[in-house]
């Protein structure tokens, strides 16, 4: 159930979008979109959180001035998004975009979570060795991020694979 914390964030942002829609700075667009699509999706609005990520991110494709991090955080939020709606195929495709990039950029604890999400992917298609392999990924990674939000996430997929 969203909170009026929830609406409240999802108000600012939409006056973020508005704003950013009458300039001509690409990057502050898709970033405004991005987080009015975060906005939704801690509503709970998932069915219009879907078209600000989608949107977002092809603003960011198209821009040359786009930052790999940017791109590598909207493909992640979007492919939260999709593991939320049971949309396997579209989340692993999305992870591992979003894992190759931070990998590139090494990002530590973007690495834990992409990895540990494509862990429990492969969980699912019944690829055990695989989902190891991921989970020692991020295990490594969390370890080097050294972030007690993204170790305690590695705790709680290592137990879930561990079931």
């Amino acid at each position: 159930m969203a909170t009026i914390g929830n609406w409240a964030y999802v108000l600012k942002s939409m006056l973020g979008v508005a704003n950013a829609r009458r300039g001509k700075d690409a990057q502050k667009l898709a970033h405004r979109v991005r987080h009015l699509g975060d906005a939704y999706y801690y509503a709970g609005r998932w069915a219009q959180a879907e078209p600000c990520y989608v949107e977002a991110l092809a603003i960011y494709r198209r821009d040359e001035q786009t930052r790999p991090l940017d791109l590598a955080n909207a493909i992640r939020s979007f492919a939260v998004l999709k593991d939320e709606v049971g949309a396997t195929e579209q989340s692993q495709i999305l992870w591992q975009e979003a894992h190759d990039l931070y990998v590139r950029l090494n990002v530590s604890a973007g690495i834990a979570e992409s990895a540990a999400r494509l862990a429990l992917l492969a969980r699912q298609r019944g690829d055990m060795a695989r989902s190891r392999e991921r989970l020692k990924e991020a295990a490594t990674a969390a370890d080097v991020a050294d972030d007690p939000d993204t170790l305690r996430y590695i705790r709680k997929v290592a137990a879930q694979l561990a079931t």
